[in-house]
């Protein structure tokens, strides 16, 4: 009896994990496929086409020094230069990280930035724009060997910046 009653309650919990996950897949934004229409600064852009109901992204990984406000930090308009001549006119595909919200406080849809293989955040971080960041994204041991390589070379933010 206890078996059967074992046996029982292990699928109700199979059918329940796999109806719900279902349900939470539908209900996370999908990659998209758009072309970047405004550079905000290094680590947010607005794009063609919204992900998440949102056309304004912050790129997930990363942070680059601020370039608004009362106070523009140390190398923040390097980064903003580079994300321009990266990403600007660029039909990427906006990649949503399900360990992360779909859109943060702001209302900006949160992805990853790609092109194939290409990864902007990764590869910011390896040119020395940005910081990886510590919100535990998916790719974030991806992004920290390329920050690494950047500290390592002195290149960007690591050569000027304290």
């Amino acid at each position: 009896m206890r078996v059967k009653a074992l046996v029982a309650l292990v699928v109700v919990l199979v059918i329940a994990a796999v109806v719900g996950f279902g349900v939470a897949a539908r209900d996370r934004a999908a990659d998209v496929t758009t072309v970047v229409t405004r550079v905000v600064d290094g680590d947010t852009i607005d794009v063609a086409d919204p992900i998440a109901g949102a056309t304004r992204i912050r790129i997930l990984g990363i942070d680059t020094p601020e370039t608004y406000g009362a106070e523009v930090q140390c190398f923040g308009p390097e980064a903003s230069r580079w994300a321009t001549d990266q990403l600007l006119g660029r039909t990427v595909t906006l990649v949503p990280d399900p360990s992360q919200a779909d859109v943060d406080r702001y209302g900006r849809a949160l992805a990853y930035v790609t092109d194939g293989d290409w990864d902007y955040s990764v590869e910011a971080a390896r040119a020395g724009m940005a910081r990886s960041d510590d919100y535990g994204v998916r790719r974030e041991r991806l992004i920290k060997t390329a920050e690494a390589e950047a500290r390592a070379a002195d290149r960007g933010l690591w050569a000027v910046c304290q």
